[in-house]
């Protein structure tokens, strides 16, 4: 008989007793941000918010009618060793309000598949579309237990790019960390070629962070 042990995220812990990697100076420009990891069905998800992503005319907007697309973009990477992701999951969240029915639906294509559901208060509706709720990022068996590892988001304010959305329409088809890591892509590359290297986006705005380091350990709790 196997039983199973409970599984602890110290991240949060680590960040809130103050302990934490000296920055690289790779990286010293990148904000820091402290999320919640949790293990959830045999994968890692991860919690947090990123509303900044939304300035006042942004929001404004949303009653226009037109459709706001929010897309995501999660890199987790060993602490030690950033070259290459781990894992990398995708996800889009798309708003439009119905002038008529005075409503907004929330259209989620990402690792759970494709999901929508209406709101009847705008406000409600950008709580949809930037906060995750245990949002599933890779297989447990990607992260070991010992090893320290960062969470590295992108995220995008109704992107433009033709060749990003081709991008997006291939990988949205693929469950969270199933898919091969294919370094021919262009969503891919060391945390330095990804977050810190400058480069024109073709967006409305654009949130670049890391989450604090965590790891996972075993307990007899």
């Amino acid at each position: 008989m196997i039983l199973a042990r409970r599984v602890l995220w110290l991240g949060s812990l680590l960040a809130m007793l103050g302990h934490a990697a000296p920055a690289n100076a790779d990286d010293d420009d990148i904000q820091r941000r402290k999320f919640s990891f949790a293990e959830r069905g045999g994968k890692l998800a991860v919690s947090g918010s990123f509303a900044e992503i939304f300035p006042r005319a942004a929001i404004r907007r949303l009653n226009s009618g037109f459709p706001t697309t929010v897309v995501l973009r999660v890199y987790v990477y060993r602490a030690s060793n950033r070259d290459v992701p781990v894992s990398f999951v995708l996800a889009t969240f798309r708003v439009v309000y119905d002038l008529w029915e005075e409503d907004y639906t929330v259209r989620t294509d990402g690792p759970l598949g494709r999901k929508s559901k209406k709101y009847s208060k705008r406000k409600d509706a950008l709580t949809a579309i930037t906060e995750l709720d245990e949002f599933p990022l890779a297989p447990l068996t990607r992260i070991k237990k010992g090893p320290h590892y960062i969470a590295a988001l992108v995220i995008e304010l109704n992107p433009v790019s033709k060749a990003m959305l081709a991008e997006m329409r291939r990988w949205l088809k693929r469950p969270a960390g199933a898919a091969r890591l294919d370094s021919s892509s262009s969503f891919f590359g060391s945390f330095v070629s990804v977050f810190v290297n400058p480069k024109l986006q073709e967006a409305d705005k654009v949130l670049k962070f890391q989450t604090q380091e965590f790891y996972r350990v075993d307990s007899d709790d």
